[in-house]
């Protein structure tokens, strides 16, 4: 990946990362805000039942104070009208009730007064009897009517004496008082609540239309049997909650934007600070020339220096080059060299050296001949004198800087001929030579030459270190595979020590590599040896 692509990568993670973290702090927010609308709802919630019982504390002790009263248990016995006008009548508005009922025991009504103006409220609109169980185990007893005059709200007392010894026994009869629930009751409540309070009938609510800051409120107000006779429904806007979640949403589209514009704006100067100079350097590096470095070599921050630094990096390198150009040269001649001096070295101990140690031998046995058989001396020293020419001749192609290989060979099978009869002219050694013909044909000349050589270094290790007096030299065609075998009948020796010891067969490995063939020594003490050679057969 390349570098501006992770700069890409990295400013838009932390883009993401940025907006998560907007997004999260946005939640926490709305999620503070609607902990906060359900704290105030259950607030208001308290507030409205305080309310309630607050408003109609009032109309609860006017029950209980008159039903407690020995005059109105005398009322019941007596049923003096102008009693109650003067007790009940005009306590009606001290106590801002519209009405008051007073029952006997069996149901059956006493009395009703009514406030003026609603003469039509001093018969009660409800069946007494049906409400006469729950009057008679209930000892307070609340419920809402709907009637003519619109909603009424009851309260229920037991008309008992005042003497605490006499309320245990069963109440002397009931004295219910009213208040209408109308418009200024309405307009009372939602004053204190804030809010706008309407009042629905159980089967006629509208859909909850509310914003999604609003408080809505839902009470019942039941029945004398417990179902609902209306619902009282308060709304209240929480305005300033609203504003500050507009405000936080508000908020949040500015913090994402200004992140966008921020993170732009960082990817803009990064594109130029940063990644156009990386583009530069990476632009000089690929073409491997300065040239692409331009103006960002005269900056003064760390990458004018870079660039500085790869333009001296280029002017080292086309230098290093140079030298490396010159020491491969050098190390090519100095290989070359050395090649040829390994090779004469090898040629000199397998022709030359071995050529005159053939000969040396050679006299060293005609010094006893010369006078019990100075023919065969004779013979003897004429074949050291023509292999001492011989190898003069090599000696002056060493001399002239000429390698063997590059004269002009004789034909394979007369240089191993010659090679025998000079041997067998110097030594007392009975050599045998088979050639095969397509054996020979199948030889390149460089291939002849060291087989030639490998065959005369053999047969000298054999005059030199095993005292053989039998010597069979073989080249024939097996398959596709030319073979040359050397075998002696000499005291053989363990080929595991003596490889690596000395040149013989050394030189002879070094000749079967560089031609890319197979060597096979076998020789074992007192066993003699055989050194095969298997031409154009790879390892």
């Amino acid at each position: 990946m390349k570098t501006r692509t992770r700069l890409a990568f990295l400013l838009g993670l932390l883009l993401v990362a940025f907006v998560a973290g907007a997004l999260l702090l946005h939640q926490l927010d709305k999620r503070e805000a609607r902990q906060i609308l359900t704290a105030q709802q259950q607030e208001r919630v308290r507030l409205l039942e305080g309310l309630l019982q607050l408003t109609g504390e009032s109309l609860q002790t006017f029950a209980n104070d008159y039903a407690r009263w020995d005059d109105m248990v005398a009322f019941l016995n007596t049923g003096d009208k102008a009693w109650a006008v003067i007790n009940i009548d005009d306590s009606l508005p001290t106590f801002h009730a519209r009405a008051a009922w007073v029952f006997r025991p069996d149901g059956s009504l006493a009395y009703g007064a009514a406030r003026p103006g609603q003469a039509n409220l001093q018969q009660p609109p409800f069946d007494v009897t049906a409400i006469l169980p729950r009057l008679q185990h209930e000892e307070h007893l609340q419920f809402f009517v709907e009637s003519a005059e619109g909603l009424l709200e009851i309260r229920a007392a037991p008309i008992m004496p005042s003497d605490l010894a006499l309320q245990n026994q069963p109440p002397k009869g009931w004295f219910l008082v009213t208040r209408q629930w109308d418009e200024a009751v309405l307009k009372s409540l939602g004053t204190v609540l804030a809010s706008d309070v309407v009042l629905r009938s159980p089967g006629r609510e509208t859909p909850d239309d509310r914003k999604p800051f609003d408080i809505a409120i839902r009470r019942e107000l039941p029945g004398w049997d417990g179902h609902p006779v209306a619902v009282l429904h308060a709304r209240y806007a929480a305005t300033p909650l609203a504003q500050l979640q507009e405000h936080n949403s508000a908020e949040l589209l500015y913090i994402i934007g200004a992140g966008i514009a921020g993170m732009a704006i960082i990817l803009l100067y990064l594109s130029l600070w940063v990644i156009a100079p990386l583009r530069r350097i990476e632009q000089s590096l690929t073409e491997k020339s300065p040239s692409a470095l331009g103006p960002l070599r005269r900056k003064k921050d760390e990458f004018g220096r870079l660039a500085r630094l790869t333009e001296a990096f280029f002017a080292g390198r086309t230098a290093l080059e140079k030298e490396i150009e010159e020491r491969m040269r050098v190390e090519v001649e100095l290989r070359r060299s050395t090649q040829l001096r390994t090779r004469l070295a090898r040629d000199l101990h397998d022709s030359v050296i071995q050529s005159i140690y053939a000969a040396g031998l050679g006299l060293e046995s005609v010094r006893g001949q010369l006078r019990g058989e100075p023919e065969l001396a004779e013979k003897r020293l004429g074949a050291a004198v023509s292999s001492l020419n011989q190898t003069i001749g090599q000696v002056r192609g060493f001399i002239n800087g000429l390698e063997p290989e590059s004269e002009p060979q004789p034909q394979f099978s007369l240089a191993l001929q010659s090679l025998v009869e000079t041997l067998q002219g110097l030594h007392p050694l009975r050599l045998k030579l088979e050639i095969a013909a397509p054996a020979t044909h199948a030889l390149t000349a460089q291939e002849e030459l060291h087989a030639l050589q490998i065959a005369r270094e053999c047969v000298s290790n054999s005059l030199r270190h095993s005292n053989a007096s039998h010597v069979e030299i073989r080249l024939q065609q097996q398959g596709a595979q030319t073979v040359l075998s050397v075998a002696d009948d000499g005291a053989g020796f363990d080929p595991a020590k003596v490889i690596g010891s000395g040149s013989g067969l050394a030189n002879i490995a070094a000749r079967v590599r560089e031609m890319g063939a197979r060597l096979e020594v076998e020789s074992a003490p007192g066993r003699g040896c055989r050194v095969t050679v298997w031409f154009g057969a790879k390892g």
